[in-house]
Order: C-alpha cells, then sequence, then structure tokens
C-alpha cells in the first residue's frame, strides 16, 4: 500500500489505529515513508528510541541539507518534534514550526527541504519521460536506501542536490508545489 493511500485513510475521520497483523495503520504509514522518501534524504528511519504505540510513532529525517528533524506521526498527521534526531523537546521560541500538522509527510518535506522538492521534482520528470517513452513498465518502485552524500564543491555548475547516483525511479504519489499547468518540454 502506498504512503498516500495510507495517510488518506488514517486522516479519515474516525479511523481506528489497528491494523491487521499486529501492525498499526500509523506504523504501516511511517514504514511506506520510510521506503518512498529514502531517495530524496540522506536518512530516513522509525526511532527506535521513543516511545511507540499504535497512536503515535516517531521517524527521524535528516534532509539533503544535512538538517536532521525528529518528526511525530498521529491520526491528526505529521508535526516536527525537534531539530534533532530522537528528540521530542522542541524549540519553544519557534512554535509555528512545532505546532504545524501536515496531512502528508510530503507536504511537511516540501516546506522544510528544498533539496527534497528538487530531487522529487527530478524524479517526477524522469518518470513522464518514461511515460512519454512508453516505457512506464520499466519503472521500479523505490527501495530503502541511503541517498548519496552531497558535495559541498561550490565550483561545481550542476545543482548541489543533482546526484541519480544509485537512485531508484518512483512513482510519485502527490506532487508538492508544482504548478497545475506545467508542462514539461522534451526534448
Amino acid at each position: 500500500m502506498s504512503l498516500h493511500k495510507v495517510s488518506s485513510i488514517n486522516r479519515s475521520a474516525g479511523t481506528n489505529p489497528a491494523s491487521r497483523g499486529g501492525e498499526s495503520s500509523l506504523e504501516l504509514e511511517a514504514i511506506a515513508a520510510v521506503h518512498e522518501l529514502s531517495f530524496a534524504v540522506q536518512s530516513i528511519s522509525v526511532s527506535e528510541m521513543l516511545p511507540r504505540t499504535p497512536d503515535l510513532i516517531f521517524v527521524n529525517v535528516t534532509t539533503l541539507e544535512a538538517q536532521p528533524y525528529c518528526l511525530e506521526l498521529t491520526l491528526k498527521g505529521w508535526r516536527i518534534t525537534s531539530l534533532r534526531s530522537d528528540c521530542m523537546v522542541g524549540d519553544f521560541t519557534r512554535l509555528e514550526l512545532f505546532t504545524k500538522y501536515y496531512d502528508s509527510l510530503y507536504l511537511l518535506m516540501d516546506d522544510i527541504s528544498p533539496g527534497y522538492r528538487e530531487r522529487f521534482s527530478e524524479k517526477l520528470v524522469q518518470r513522464l519521460k518514461l511515460i512519454e517513452a512508453g516505457e512506464e513498465d520499466q519503472v521500479a518502485p523505490c527501495a530503502s536506501l541511503q541517498s548519496p552524500s552531497l558535495s559541498t564543491d561550490s565550483s561545481s555548475k550542476e545543482s548541489q542536490y543533482s546526484s541519480t547516483e544509485s537512485l531508484p525511479i518512483v512513482t510519485p504519489v502527490s506532487t508538492p508545489a508544482i504548478d497545475p499547468d506545467f508542462k514539461p518540454k522534451f526534448k
């Protein structure tokens, strides 16, 4: 089941967090997030140190900009709890950052990581090119892997986030911050 589908089910009114097989629907959503977003972050994992219940789970993310975050997932959605991994206490001088809930992890990542937006857009363009070429059956699902480190060499003319080494081709579920009238031009 995709992250988008699990997120939608979890946010629908009256959803019970219990699921089949002993895993909660929130845990399924967190696991899907780890698999689907691993291509666009330095690292992402479900916290092994913080509490995990059917109603609450924590995910650690380090963005391509090397900023760690601890995220909380509840039936209300995704929320940033801290600017450190495995930490539930945020900076109270930035309440707006720690009190906002997002319906999906895609929206949260779109707000906090320009590198995520760029990688997501690159993958979307790759997918559209494959579809245009009639090769959509060759698009593999995203696997859980660590993204390559970013080069800090500012003399490079390429974008600091563009690295296609070992990146999986994914099927985007949600399109963050893209103009609905956008029409890619293929050469």
